[in-house]
C-alpha cells in the first residue's frame, strides 16, 4: 500500500513496513535535483546552472543598486572622429560649424595652440644627488649644538662615500664596456669634454654640440648664442679635476635603463664674455681672466654599449655663493633731441580723421 501526504514543505511517499502504520518523511524542498546533495548549491552560494543567475538575484539587485552606483565612474570619452573632422576644417567652415552649435567663435573659443614637450629616456632632466661635501670640515664645538653639527657632518660624509660605491661605481662596473672604469682617471676626460663643449657652443656647431652636452644642458646653454654670442677661452687649470660624486639610477624606475652621473670639481682660470644680439657686453670680460670653482655634472647612458659621457649640469653647493645674473644697463647720453617734457601722442583714429579731411579738401580744390 502506498501513502503520500504533505506537511509544511514537500513530502515524499514511502513504502510502509506494516499496512496499518503510516510513515511520514520530510524531504528538502530543492529547486534542482542536485541541490539536495550539495549544501553550497542549496544555500545559493554556487550556481547549479552557470548560464543563469542565483536565486533572489532580482531582490539583491534592488537592494544594492545604490552601492553599485557609488562605485561606478562615468567618463565622457572624446569623439576622435569628430575631432579629426574639426581639425581638418578651414577657419571659415569652422566658424560656421560653431555658429550652428550656438557658439560664438569670436568670443568663447580660445586659439588652438600647438603644445609639445620633449621626452627622452637616455638622459635625466636634473641631478640625481646634488650633495657635495664641504671642503672645510666643521670644527669640534664646545657646546652640544656644535657636537651635533659635527656628528651630522661626519655622518653625511660617510653616507656619501658609501653611496658613491654602492649606488655608483659598483653599478657602473657591472655594465658591458665599463669593467675597468676608474674615477681617478676620469678627470682628464671631463676636462676635454668641458673644453670641446664650450668651443662648439661658441662656434654654434649644433651637430657637434649634441654629442657633447645632454638635452637638459642644451636647453640652458643654447639661448646664450641663439639670441646673442659668447667668447670663451681657457687660460689655466689651477688644480687637476677630480671626481667628488658618482650616482647611477634607472629611468623609468626599476626598468634597467641605467643612467650614470658624475660630479667633477674643476678649479679653472678662464675668460668668458656674453654679448647680446646687438654686440653689447652683458656679462664677463674679453681680456680679464677669472678664477672659477665649479662642480660640473657629466652623464652617460650606460644601459647601451655606445653610450658616451656628456656635459649635463652644474651643482651649486650650499656653502658656495651662487653666481648673480647679468644686470642690463643702458647709458643715457645728453642729447638736444630728447624732449624736456612729456608730449601727448595723437591717437591713431585722430590721425586717420585728419588724413581723410585733408584728402577730401584736396579733392575739392582740384575740382
Amino acid at each position: 500500500m502506498w501513502v503520500g501526504c504533505r506537511m509544511g514543505s514537500r513530502l515524499t511517499s514511502s513504502i510502509l513496513p506494516h499496512p496499518s502504520i503510516p510513515t511520514i518523511i520530510q524531504s528538502a524542498g530543492v529547486h534542482h535535483h542536485m541541490e539536495s546533495k550539495n549544501l553550497r548549491r542549496f544555500l545559493g552560494i554556487e550556481r547549479s546552472n552557470k548560464a543563469k543567475a542565483n536565486r533572489n538575484t532580482h531582490h539583491n539587485e534592488r537592494m544594492f543598486r545604490k552601492m553599485r552606483g557609488r562605485k561606478t565612474v562615468l567618463l565622457e570619452l572624446p569623439d576622435d572622429v569628430e575631432q579629426r573632422r574639426l581639425d581638418a576644417l578651414t577657419p571659415n567652415k569652422l566658424r560656421t560649424e560653431m555658429l550652428k552649435k550656438g557658439i560664438n567663435p569670436y568670443r568663447e573659443v580660445q586659439p588652438r595652440l600647438w603644445q609639445e614637450s620633449q621626452v627622452t629616456f637616455q638622459s635625466l632632466y636634473g641631478v640625481v644627488d646634488p650633495y657635495v661635501k664641504s671642503e672645510d670640515s666643521l670644527p669640534w664645538g664646545t657646546n652640544l649644538e656644535g657636537l651635533k653639527a659635527k656628528g651630522q657632518d661626519m655622518l653625511q660624509s660617510v653616507q656619501h662615500k658609501w653611496h658613491n660605491y654602492k649606488s655608483g661605481t659598483s653599478r657602473i662596473k657591472k655594465k658591458e664596456g665599463f669593467e675597468k672604469f676608474d674615477t681617478n682617471t676620469f678627470g682628464p676626460s671631463a676636462d676635454l669634454i668641458y673644453e670641446e663643449a664650450h668651443l662648439a657652443l661658441m662656434t654654434r656647431n649644433v651637430k657637434e654640440l649634441h654629442g657633447l652636452i645632454t638635452e637638459h644642458a642644451y636647453a640652458k646653454m643654447w639661448p646664450d648664442v641663439s639670441e646673442g654670442s659668447i667668447m670663451w677661452r681657457l687660460v689655466e687649470r689651477i688644480e687637476p679635476s677630480r671626481v667628488v660624486s658618482v650616482r647611477v639610477t634607472d629611468n623609468p624606475y626599476k626598468s634597467g635603463n641605467d643612467i650614470a652621473q658624475i660630479t667633477v670639481r674643476m678649479h679653472l682660470k678662464q675668460i668668458l664674455a656674453v654679448f647680446d644680439r646687438f654686440g653689447h657686453l652683458m656679462l664677463g670680460s674679453e681680456t680679464e681672466p677669472r678664477t672659477t670653482l665649479e662642480y660640473v655634472v657629466f652623464e652617460n647612458h650606460i644601459a647601451v654599449v655606445d653610450g658616451k659621457w656628456r656635459l649635463h649640469d652644474k651643482v651649486y653647493p650650499r656653502w658656495v655663493n651662487r653666481k648673480e645674473p647679468a644686470h642690463f644697463t643702458m647709458e643715457i647720453k645728453e642729447d638736444d633731441s630728447r624732449p624736456s617734457a612729456p608730449i601727448s601722442l595723437p591717437l591713431r583714429a585722430e590721425e586717420l580723421i585728419k588724413k581723410r579731411k585733408n584728402e577730401k579738401q584736396k579733392g575739392d580744390d582740384d575740382n
